[in-house]
C-alpha cells in the first residue's frame, strides 16, 4: 500500500509541475506579442539646404540615445528605426560635413502615441513641439576649422599693453599745454620737482625718465660727478 501511496504521489506531482510550465510559457507568449504590439517606428526625413555633396545620405546615420538604436538613410533622405520601445529618447542626425539639430521624441506607454519636441539644453522644462514625422534640416556645413580673427584697430587699442604705451605719451604731450595754463607757483613746484630751472617749460622724456627711475636729475648727478677741487 505504501508503494502504491508513493507513486500516486509522484504522478501528481510531475502533472503540477507539467501544467506550471505550460501556464507559465503561455503567460510569456501573452506578454511577448502585448509587447510588441506597443513597439514603434520613430519616422523621419534628412534634407540638405544649399550645396548637396553627392553619397552624402550614404555617410548620414540617425542615432537615438547615443547609440541604443541605429537608423539608415534612403536614397531620398527618408528614415525609419522600428521596434522601439515606449520611452523617451534623443535622436541626432550625424553627419561628417554636415550639422543638424537634434529632437526629443516621446513614445505613449498605453497609446503608443509619439511626440516630438525640440531639445533646450539651457531649459530643459522648456518643451517646444515639433511636427512629426521628424523633418531634419541643415542650414550649413560642418565647421572644421576656426576662422581666423581679422585685425581691428578697436581690439589693438583695448590691449593693456598698447594702453600702458599711449597713455604716458598722452600725458607728455598734454603736460606742456597745461603748464601754460596754472599759475607761477604751482609751475614752481612742478619745476622744483623735477629738477628744471625756471625758464624752461617742461621737461624732457630722458630727464622724466631720470628722475623717476633713477634717483635725481640730470644735472645733479652731472654734479655729482664732478671732483672736488683741493
Amino acid at each position: 500500500v505504501s508503494r502504491n501511496f508513493w507513486l500516486i504521489m509522484n504522478t501528481v506531482k510531475t502533472l503540477l509541475c507539467c501544467v506550471y510550465l505550460c501556464g507559465y510559457t503561455l503567460q510569456a507568449q501573452e506578454q511577448k506579442s502585448e509587447d510588441s504590439s506597443i513597439l514603434q517606428t520613430i519616422q523621419g526625413s534628412v534634407r540638405i539646404e544649399g550645396v548637396v555633396q553627392p553619397g552624402w545620405a550614404a555617410r548620414t546615420k540617425v542615432v537615438v540615445d547615443g547609440g541604443s538604436f541605429y537608423g539608415f538613410l534612403k536614397e531620398n533622405g527618408d528614415f525609419e528605426i522600428r521596434r522601439v520601445p515606449p520611452g523617451t529618447y534623443l535622436v541626432e542626425v550625424v553627419s561628417p560635413n554636415n550639422v543638424f539639430e537634434p529632437a526629443r521624441v516621446d513614445i505613449s506607454s498605453k497609446s503608443g502615441k509619439i511626440r516630438a519636441r525640440k531639445v533646450d539644453l539651457l531649459r530643459t522644462s522648456n518643451m517646444t513641439a515639433m511636427p512629426y514625422p521628424l523633418k531634419f534640416k541643415s542650414e550649413k556645413p560642418a565647421q572644421m576649422f576656426e576662422v581666423r580673427e581679422s585685425w581691428s584697430i578697436i581690439e589693438t587699442l583695448k590691449n593693456p599693453s598698447v594702453l600702458f604705451l599711449v597713455l604716458p605719451l598722452g600725458l607728455v604731450l598734454l603736460l606742456p599745454k597745461l603748464m601754460k595754463n596754472i599759475d607761477p607757483e604751482q609751475q614752481k613746484e612742478v619745476q622744483d620737482m623735477f629738477g628744471q630751472q625756471p625758464g624752461s617749460s617742461m621737461p624732457s622724456l630722458e630727464e622724466m625718465a631720470t628722475n623717476l627711475f633713477g634717483g635725481g636729475s640730470a644735472q645733479q648727478k652731472s654734479k655729482a660727478v664732478k671732483k672736488p677741487k683741493h
